[in-house]
């Protein structure tokens, strides 16, 4: 059951760093003057999502 839960960590995290790099990608393109000061809030808190699963995820591993 641990390699399970585990494993579905581990898809959350992969799946939260790639949207982390989606978002990020795109803030650096289209990115102005009309663009929400908050947006880094934002980043940086689904990079410590990310980081967080990946933890959750090794710790179920071992």
């Amino acid at each position: 059951m641990s390699y399970v839960l585990g494993t579905i960590f581990l898809l959350l995290s992969v799946w939260q760093f790639v949207m982390f790099k989606r978002s990020l990608t795109h803030f650096k393109q289209r990115g102005d003057k009309n663009t929400s000061p908050f947006i880094m809030l934002a980043l940086w808190s689904g990079l410590l999502f990310a980081i967080t699963f990946l933890g959750i995820a090794v710790s179920y591993f071992f």
